[in-house]
This record gives C-alpha cells, sequence and structure tokens, in this order.
C-alpha cells in the first residue's frame, strides 16, 4: 500500500510540474483579454485577471484598441500615439516618478500556479516611455526603476504595494526611447511560493533616477511608462523574447464555437482526436508551439473526426488553434 502511495504521489508531482513546464505563468499576459472595452482612464480592471495595486486616487491605464482615440485607444490616444509590442491591441500605462513625493502607480495578478521553492525561472515584460504631450506642453521626464516584483499575497487600494526599494526585476538604467519597445528581463530562484506579481517602480525618490528635459514646452512632472507582453516562466527562450512569435490571443483559452468542438485526450501521448460538430463549415487548423513556431499546419477541414500525430513535435505544450470564417478557437495541450 505504501509502494501504490509513491506511485501515485509520483505521477501527481511529475504531472504538476509538466502542466508549468515551458508555459508563461502570467494570465492574460499581453492584456488582450477585456471584460469591457475601456473608455477613460483607470480601468485596469476591465483587462480579465488584472486589478490595481495602488491607492485608489492613482490611475494606472488600459489601453485598447477598441476604445476612443480621444482616450485610451491604440495606437493613437488623448495623450501619446504607440503601437503596442506585437500588434495584439492592448498595453498598460503606470506613473512611475511625479513631482509628487513617491506618487507610484501599480497593477498586479494572481499568476496560473505558484512559484515552486528552489526553481529556476524567466522574469521578463516590454516597456517603452509613453512620451505624453497635448498641444502647449511635453509633460515627462526619463526615469528608471519600472520593474515587476513577487508576492505571497494580493494587494489592492486599501492596501497597497510596498514602496520598500526592492524588486525581482527592474530597469536600472533611466529609459528614454519613446518608440521602441524595450525588453527587461532576469532569472531568479524563488525562494517562496510566489502567487502573485506586480508592475511598477517600488523604489523611493532617494533611490530613483530621472533625467531632466530641457525644452520650450518641457515640464517634467512625472514619468509615464508602458507596460506589454509580460513573462513568469521556467522557460528561458519563451521570456528571452520568445514571446514575441507568439500569435494574438493565446494567452486564455478563447472558445466562440461553445460545444461544437471537443480536444482530447489533453495530455496526449503521440495522437491527439479533434471531435467537431460544426455544420456546413469548413476549419482551419495551426499548431505552435510555446514560441510560437508553427508545427501544423492544415485547411478547409470538413471531417468530424480528425487525428492529429505529434510524436514528432519537439515540444510538451502546443497550442491549439482552429479557424472558420467568422469564428476562432484556441486549446492548450500538453504533450506527455
Amino acid at each position: 500500500m505504501k509502494t501504490l502511495t509513491k506511485i501515485l504521489l509520483f505521477i501527481i508531482l511529475n504531472s504538476a510540474f509538466l502542466i508549468g513546464k515551458g508555459q508563461n505563468l502570467v494570465p492574460n499576459f499581453s492584456f488582450e483579454q477585456k471584460t469591457a472595452c475601456p473608455t477613460t482612464w483607470d480601468e485596469v480592471n476591465l483587462a480579465t485577471g488584472w486589478s490595481k495595486y495602488c491607492i485608489s486616487s492613482y490611475t494606472p491605464d488600459y489601453y485598447n484598441a477598441c476604445a476612443p482615440i480621444t482616450t485610451v485607444g491604440i495606437p493613437q490616444s488623448f495623450f501619446l500615439y504607440q503601437e503596442d509590442n506585437r500588434n495584439c491591441g492592448a498595453y498598460m500605462g503606470l506613473v512611475t516618478w511625479t513631482t509628487n513625493p513617491n506618487e507610484r502607480e501599480h497593477i498586479g495578478i494572481q499568476l496560473n500556479q505558484p512559484l515552486v521553492i528552489g526553481q529556476k525561472y524567466f522574469l521578463s515584460f516590454y516597456t517603452v516611455m509613453g512620451g505624453t504631450e497635448d498641444a502647449s506642453f511635453y509633460y515627462e521626464t526619463p526615469s528608471n526603476n519600472i520593474g515587476m516584483r513577487l508576492s505571497t499575497i494580493p494587494f489592492n487600494s486599501s492596501n497597497p504595494a510596498p514602496i520598500d526599494n526592492f524588486a525581482h526585476l527592474r530597469s536600472v538604467s533611466v529609459i528614454t526611447d519613446t518608440a521602441n519597445w524595450i525588453r527587461v528581463s532576469v532569472s531568479i530562484i524563488a525562494d517562496s511560493a510566489y502567487s502573485y506579481l506586480m508592475l511598477g517602480n517600488f523604489y523611493d525618490d532617494a533611490n530613483t533616477d530621472t533625467t531632466t528635459l530641457n525644452c520650450g514646452i518641457c515640464i517634467n512632472n512625472y514619468s509615464y511608462y508602458l507596460v506589454d507582453d509580460v513573462c513568469v516562466s521556467t522557460d528561458s527562450t519563451l521570456c528571452n523574447g520568445g514571446i514575441d512569435l507568439l500569435p494574438c490571443n493565446v494567452s486564455v483559452e478563447e472558445n466562440h464555437f461553445e460545444n461544437q468542438i471537443k480536444i482530447y485526450p489533453n495530455p496526449a501521448n503521440g495522437y491527439f482526436t479533434i471531435n467537431s460538430n460544426i455544420i456546413n463549415e469548413p476549419y482551419n487548423l495551426i499548431i505552435y508551439n510555446t514560441i510560437g513556431q508553427e508545427l501544423y499546419k492544415e485547411e478547409n477541414i470538413t471531417t468530424n473526426n480528425k487525428q492529429i500525430d505529434i510524436n514528432n513535435f519537439n515540444s510538451n505544450f502546443l497550442f491549439i488553434k482552429i479557424k472558420t470564417q467568422n469564428k476562432s478557437f484556441t486549446y492548450k495541450l500538453l504533450k506527455q
């Protein structure tokens, strides 16, 4: 009985490890998934899973291509013009320094699963200086320290994220680029079972560097940075540029077919089957690995039961994308 228990425990632990292997632990990592389209400032909560981790009077911003260009649209918004990192239509905006003492905007989300103590993880995100202006003034000053911090507990407006000069990842150098997205990355060994991630500047004014801009319309009263494609993974490739190759909308499983598509088994060993009840409508199938490489493609499939051989796919985690003329379905499959 003890031997059987040990075997079952090994299977459970091994399966848990494989499920986490190679995937991005940050849900909605590119902010595409939303509960509603943002229409104005301070609507971070409309990005699925994300919320404000700073006091209620501060206003981190959620930008989306569905929003009005007069407020938080993409690429054009009220104060700035900026394409997002992968042209997937969304990013966040955070104040990282102002002339008001230690004023910071933070956002956060719960990870898909806690980090494993002693495991090596790779962390990264993309950022660019907002370059906010209107017809009269250029408001920003470049600064450093925009970063990522992991936590075992969530924060909120009543219990905001700490500003105590610590982050697991930050830009030590001052970022001045207002056109090109810059990847900030690091690797860590998890020292706690972190379950939450937050973004922003966690350093106080005395430990944050700024650069004063000298021009006739420059005000230099705050630093404002955009953030996109946030990554926490055991996969070094994914968090060090591989995320750029991912197709849009792979961060959350999308099923616009309701119960018309079934993919099984999951995990799959050698083969998986697509059972389709889509009537009188062919579909296209694409399979990607975790770094966005296309492993398999087939178009105009009409059969109700399609079996796919995955023995030669060199990836433990697959994205199965099924698309008709008007609908899409993205499924995550573990290969044993």
